[in-house]
């Protein structure tokens, strides 16, 4: 496939020119969230991960590409985000990626199958009918839980997770309490969890958090994690976007 965009598309580099991007010009695009989150997680030696809605596929191709090669399975409801996907995988040379198109409770049975040690989402942040409405339907989807939200994410993930499976979400603060008390009717246990500062000195307004399925009690709280430093990324930060980068070995390790 030619490493092209369509005129209704863009193609990004990121990781020097290792990382290949497709994305729609218009609708949702994929943040710097997506990029945390897979810093995040930890994937051993022949798990299997499942993204839940998948966007243009950003997470599983970009793992892949930092040199991890189990069986991921992204999914994704949004028909143009999900073709994206598809090319990423192409273009990156990500043979060991499926991406599925439809809703997750619609492709359950497809998911089980498949069993699943590992779930990782970047869900939508904002409840129905607050905040402003986006004008993009695509964006709206994306931000806004109108087709997925907490209670379903946790719910749906605690099914399909094998005893012990682990799920990776980012999240706002303010939802954390949230959180945790959903979580712990699904049987997840929330076992790490990071804060992330946009600059140094300022409240944290995300957060990443690993939750255990059928875990015992006890969290630990990372150091967190600043994103800005004199307006420019931070060394952490930095080293997410190199392929040799430290803190993606540490995360192999």
């Amino acid at each position: 496939m030619p490493e092209t965009a369509w005129a209704d598309e863009t193609l990004d580099f990121l990781c020097g020119e290792d990382l290949r991007i497709v994305q729609k010009k218009r609708g949702y695009r994929f943040s710097i969230d997506a990029i945390l989150l897979a810093n995040f997680v930890i994937l051993k030696k022949n798990e299997r991960l499942l993204d839940i809605g998948t966007g243009c596929g950003i997470i599983p191709v970009y793992m892949t590409r930092m040199g991890l090669q189990n069986s991921m399975i992204g999914i994704e409801l949004q028909l143009g985000l999900f073709q994206a996907a598809v090319k990423n995988r192409e273009i990156n040379n990500c043979g060991n990626i499926q991406f599925l198109q439809g809703d997750i409770r619609t492709e359950a049975q497809v998911l089980r199958d498949a069993r699943i040690d590992v779930i990782v989402s970047n869900p939508p942040y904002t409840k129905r009918g607050s905040g402003r409405k986006s004008p993009d339907d695509s964006r709206y989807v994306a931000r806004y839980e109108t087709e997925l939200d907490l209670p379903l994410l946790l719910s749906f993930s605690s099914s399909l997770l094998q005893r012990k499976g682990r799920l990776y979400v980012i999240y706002p603060v303010k939802r954390l309490a949230e959180l945790i008390y959903s979580a712990k009717s699904q049987r997840l246990e929330l076992k790490r969890v990071r804060f992330v500062q946009p600059r140094r000195g300022e409240k944290p307004n995300l957060f990443l958090a690993e939750l255990l399925k059928e875990g015992g009690v006890g969290t630990i709280v990372e150091k967190p994690l600043c994103i800005y430093d004199n307006g420019n990324y931070t060394e952490e930060v930095k080293s997410y976007y190199s392929l040799k980068g430290p803190a993606w070995k540490a995360l192999q390790d």
